[in-house]
């Protein structure tokens, strides 16, 4: 059985971050992600593919058999009907619209998706939901806390029970119904958009998953591809994946 194809959205790299460069590279960009994204769907069984965004989003999800929306830059608030927040990041509103073009075709053409961090948010807002701008601290937590090493599982989720995420998650979740994650976000869902059922919840009541069964969609705000090991959120992508198209 050949290995399902599974989309990965990128980020514009500036190349003159990365160091040493010719000078007429200078302004030059390029498309790309954190390798851990790659090596998370090829180790569950899958065949990454990154996504520039050259091409047309409607046409190349029906090449594919599983989508990963990566994480990045914060949504353009204006797309939820909000203004940008002192906290707000850089915006990249091509990215935005990609992305949101990809969510609606993938849907349309029965595709599952798998959507971490931003990826989460892009789902949520292209499905009419609504984000928390920013989280403040509290009691000397932060879930944008970025001094430890990725893998690092910071704080639990509680899953609901009957969701995918907890069949997904398997033995990984306790007899408690919680699950260990890591954390990088400053960002989360306030309002989620249509047909997003809420399946996880920080201690401090932060969104932090919701899901579509009908449409295949699991959103996730932690970083699985960060996490040592397989990870079994990539395993139910992979699975989806192999299932082929429901359109």
């Amino acid at each position: 059985m050949n290995e399902p194809l599974i989309g990965i959205t990128t980020r514009v790299i500036e190349a003159s971050g990365l160091g040493a460069v010719p000078k007429g590279i200078d302004g030059a960009h390029l498309w790309g992600v954190f390798a851990d994204y790659c090596e998370a769907v090829s180790a569950a069984g899958g065949m990454p593919v990154m996504l520039p965004r050259s091409v047309d989003p409607t046409v190349i999800v029906t090449r594919l058999d599983g989508l990963l929306l990566s994480g990045g830059e914060d949504v353009e608030p204006r797309r939820y009907h909000m203004d940008p927040v002192p906290e707000s990041t850089q915006h990249d509103l091509a990215r935005d619209e990609f992305e949101f073009q990809l969510v609606a075709a993938a849907i349309q053409y029965g595709i599952p998706i798998l959507a971490i961090c931003r990826g989460c948010q892009v789902v949520n807002v292209a499905r009419g939901g609504t984000l928390i701008q920013h989280l403040a601290e509290v009691d000397g937590f932060s879930h944008a806390e970025t001094d430890e090493h990725r893998s690092m599982r910071r704080h639990s989720v509680e899953i609901a029970t009957e969701s995918m995420l907890r069949a997904a998650l398997g033995t990984d979740v306790d007899s408690e119904g919680n699950a260990a994650v890591n954390s990088y976000h400053h960002q989360a869902i306030a309002e989620p958009g249509h047909g997003l059922r809420i399946v996880a919840w920080a201690p401090d009541g932060t969104v932090e998953a919701v899901e579509s069964a009908q449409d295949r969609v699991l959103a996730v705000q932690w970083h699985p591809e960060m996490h040592a090991g397989v990870d079994p959120i990539f395993k139910w992508l992979i699975s989806e994946a192999t299932k082929g198209s429901t359109s």
